[in-house]
C-alpha cells in the first residue's frame, strides 16, 4: 500500500471550491454531505446539523442580488431514521465498531428490523388504512412523520431562511397533516408535542426529490410543501431500491412521465431531475443515437433523452452511490470513469443539449454499508482548466470499449470535489477504498470528504425546442 496515500488522507472538511463568474445568473451549490448518525438525537440536532453545513459551507459563498440554488444529495434523509428514542438502537449500532469484513454481519438490515420493531404501532396502523403492504416498504411507511420533519419540514425552512432555492431527497410517501387527536396520538412524533401528525396518504413510497422556493407557492398545502415548486420521482430504480426496499418507481409512460421528467423554471433556468440511474438512461451509446429513438416510449430505458427532448436546461443529478467510488464496479468497469456516462455525457454528448449537470455525492458509512463519491458541476459550453475523477487518466483492460470516451481531462467541469487522496494509479486508489471501507480497523475508516462546491450558471444562448 503506498504509505503517502494514507498519511495524506484524514477525516474532515476540504475547502469549499468552485467557479466564479461576475455574469452568472445563478449560482449553484452542490453540498457533499457526509453521514453523521450521532446528529440523530432529535430534530433539534438533526436541524442543527444541517444549518451548521449551511453556514459552513453555503452561506460565505452566497454573492449578494445573485440567486442560489443548494443541491443536497440523493436520500439525505435516511440517517434521520433513527431519530429520536426510537431510534437509540440504530445509533447505538452505528456508533459501535463495525466488524471486520470476514465477520461483518447484515448490520444495516438488522438495525432496520429493530427499527421497524420500534415503529410497530404505526406498521399496525398503516396495515389498517392500506390493507396488505409488502413488508420491505412498512418501515419508510410507517415513519412518515419522522421524514417529513426531517426533510420536509427542515428543508422548506431552510429555503425560506436563508433565502435560497434547495433541492434535497428522501424516499417518503406523500401525506397530509392532521391534527385529529386519534392520528396525532398513533402517527405524532411522540417527542415533539405539537398536536400535529404527518399521515401518509397511500402505500407506495417512492426515491423522491423535492424543490424548495425561498417563497410561498401553495398556502392550502400541507407545512413543509407551502413552498414546495417540484417533486420528482426517481424512475428507473437500483436493484437495491427494488429488491431491499420495494420502493415504488415514478411513472415509465404518458403524460404523467412527462410531467415527473420535465423542468420547473428556476430563476429564468429549466430545472429538472435525474436521481442517480436516471441520469445514465439514454437509451444508446455515447453520441450514437438510434433515427427512430422514441425517448418517451419507455423511461426506464431512456429518462435522460426525454428530459432533453423534453428542454431540461440543468439537469439536477442528486447522488448516493451505496458502494465503493475508487474501485471497479460489479462489470469490472472502474467506477469513476462509468460516471462520466451521467455527470460528463450530459454535457458532451453531440445528440442532446443539456447546457449544465449539478451532481452532488453523500459520503461516509451506515453500518455496513459505503457511500462515495466526487460531486461535480459539468457545463456544455464551458472551456476551463481539464481535470477528471480519479484513475479516470486512460481506460484499463476490464474497461467497456464505449467507455474510452470517457477517459482522460475534460474541460467541461466548472467544479469537482476532490477525492480522499488525490489521483494516481487504481492500485494505488483502490487501496485507499479498502481503508476506507466498514470494518478495515485503517486509521481513515469512514474518513470521507464533506464539502460544496459551486458555479455560477449564465442562461443558454441557445433556443431550445421542446417535445
Amino acid at each position: 500500500m503506498h504509505e503517502q496515500l494514507l498519511t495524506a488522507a484524514r477525516p474532515g472538511r476540504r475547502p469549499v471550491s468552485g467557479h466564479d463568474d461576475p455574469a452568472g445568473e445563478l449560482r449553484v451549490f452542490a453540498v457533499q454531505l457526509r453521514i453523521d448518525v450521532t446528529a440523530t438525537v432529535d430534530l433539534a440536532t438533526w436541524r442543527a446539523h444541517l444549518r451548521r453545513a449551511m453556514d459552513e459551507l453555503v452561506v460565505p459563498h452566497l454573492v449578494e442580488g445573485r440567486p442560489a440554488l443548494v443541491v443536497f444529495p440523493e436520500s439525505v434523509g435516511l440517517p434521520a431514521l433513527a431519530l429520536g428514542a426510537r431510534g437509540a438502537s440504530f445509533r447505538e449500532r452505528a456508533a459501535a465498531p463495525v466488524p471486520p469484513p470476514s465477520e461483518l454481519p447484515a448490520s444495516l438490515l438488522e438495525a432496520m428490523g429493530e427499527l421497524a420493531a420500534a415503529y410497530q404501532p404505526q406498521i399496525m396502523a398503516c396495515l389498517q388504512l392500506f390493507g396488505e403492504i409488502d413488508p420491505r416498504a412498512l418501515l419508510p411507511l410507517a415513519a412518515t412523520d419522522t421524514s417529513v420533519r426531517a426533510v420536509s419540514l427542515v428543508f422548506s425552512e431552510i429555503a425560506r431562511d436563508y433565502g435560497v432555492y434547495v433541492v434535497a431527497g428522501n424516499a417518503q410517501p406523500r401525506y397530509r397533516e392532521s391534527r385529529e387527536r386519534a392520528e396525532v396520538a398513533t402517527f405524532g412524533d411522540p417527542e415533539s408535542n405539537d398536536g400535529v401528525a404527518f399521515v401518509p396518504v397511500e402505500p407506495r413510497v417512492a426515491n423522491a426529490t423535492f424543490l424548495w422556493a425561498p417563497h410561498e407557492v401553495d398556502p392550502e398545502a400541507p407545512s413543509g410543501e407551502r413552498n414546495l415548486l417540484f417533486r420528482n420521482e426517481k424512475i428507473p430504480l437500483t436493484d437495491m431500491e427494488h429488491e431491499l426496499l420495494a420502493l415504488a418507481e415514478g411513472p415509465d409512460t404518458g403524460d404523467a412521465a412527462r410531467r415527473n421528467a420535465g423542468w420547473v423554471e428556476v430563476e429564468g433556468f429549466r430545472v429538472g431531475f435525474a436521481t442517480s440511474l436516471p441520469a445514465f438512461a439514454y437509451g444508446y451509446p455515447f453520441g450514437d443515437r438510434p433515427a427512430d429513438l422514441d425517448p418517451f416510449a419507455d423511461l426506464r430505458v431512456s429518462y435522460a433523452a426525454a428530459q432533453d427532448a423534453l428542454g431540461v436546461d440543468v439537469m439536477i443529478q442528486a447522488d448516493a452511490n451505496p458502494g465503493p467510488w475508487a474501485a471497479p464496479v460489479a462489470s469490472g468497469a472502474w467506477q469513476p470513469l462509468e460516471w462520466m456516462g451521467s455527470t460528463w455525457r450530459a454535457v458532451a454528448d453531440p445528440t442532446v443539449r443539456f447546457t449544465y449537470n449539478v451532481t452532488p455525492m453523500m459520503t461516509g458509512n451506515l453500518l455496513d454499508l459505503m457511500f462515495d463519491g466526487q460531486s461535480s458541476i459539468t457545463s456544455r459550453e464551458h472551456r476551463g482548466v481539464p481535470t477528471r475523477f480519479v484513475g479516470d487518466q486512460a481506460p484499463g483492460p476490464l474497461d467497456p470499449a464505449e467507455y474510452a470516451v470517457y477517459a482522460g481531462d475534460k474541460a467541461e467541469f466548472l467544479a469537482v470535489a476532490p477525492w480522499v487522496v488525490p489521483d494516481g494509479d487504481r492500485d494505488e486508489l483502490m487501496a485507499v477504498t479498502a481503508a476506507l471501507a466498514p470494518g478495515s480497523g485503517s486509521p481513515i475508516e469512514n474518513g470521507y470528504v464533506e464539502t460544496a462546491i459551486y458555479a455560477d450558471l449564465r442562461r443558454s444562448t441557445t433556443p431550445r425546442v421542446t417535445s
